[in-house]
């Protein structure tokens, strides 16, 4: 540790006006314990920080990746299901896709004139 500062003292002068004696700056060693622990506490809070931040980044990764999975398999299923659409309305079932196209129409407009 640091050693103690020393400045003259202003109250103990001899008669001619020149210090008698140095006294020491009081508890500047403990400043310097205290300055220490603190700066020991602030690195620790800080690391903790670090950790937290950390895990909380691995986990929304984690998130992110499951999501970012999900959504390339529902693109997927959806291609599929136009596709489907596509042949149902096309070659094999034209005349009941009309058909239920028009049932659909006539149904909706039943329902608004009922006001539902």
């Amino acid at each position: 540790m640091a050693e103690p500062k020393s400045t003259p003292s202003p109250s103990h002068k001899a008669s001619g006006g020149e210090p008698t004696a140095e006294q020491p700056v009081k508890n500047t060693a403990d400043l310097d314990d205290i300055s220490l622990a603190q700066a020991l506490l602030d690195v620790d809070i800080a690391n903790a920080r670090v950790i937290d931040l950390t895990r909380r980044l691995t986990a929304l990764t984690k998130e992110l990746r499951t999501t970012t999975s999900d959504l390339q398999k529902a693109k997927l299923r959806n291609r599929k299901l136009v596709a489907e659409l596509e042949e149902i309305k096309g070659v094999t079932g034209s005349r009941a896709f009309r058909s239920a196209t028009t049932a659909q129409r006539v149904l909706g407009a039943a329902r608004s004139r009922l006001g539902r």
